[in-house]
């Protein structure tokens, strides 16, 4: 559970009137409501906790786009941007792909006396 104490007091009557009208049970439901809008509205923190959870490896590049908001090309620039280098995961049959086709070249650059 959070807590906060409110050192503005304008603030404070504010968050109180909101409870005791009824639009809150209480400050923890208006502290969640609050929170869930800051997350859900604020394009920058978005892509920051997206970041965040992508730097640890917690999702991939195309969920942490999605949970930003973004397109997967703006998420890779917003990477980017803050000089994050992007995981590229490559599966043992492409590897294996890239392999054969680095010995195809190789041989061909051979045969070809380059």
């Amino acid at each position: 559970m959070i807590q906060i104490e409110i050192h503005a007091p304008v603030l404070e009557k504010e968050v109180n009137a909101l409870i005791d009208v009824g639009l809150y049970a209480d400050s923890q439901a208006l502290l969640t409501d609050a929170l869930e809008k800051l997350v859900t509205t604020k394009k920058e923190s978005r892509l920051d906790a997206a970041i965040l959870l992508y730097q640890h490896d917690e999702v991939t590049l195309s969920r942490a786009a999605e949970l930003a908001g973004i397109h997967r090309f703006e998420f890779e620039a917003g990477l980017e941007a803050k000089g994050i280098s992007k995981t590229v995961e490559i599966d043992e049959a492409l590897q294996a792909g890239i392999s054969r086709i680095k010995r195809y070249q190789k041989s061909n650059d051979n045969t070809n006396g380059v």
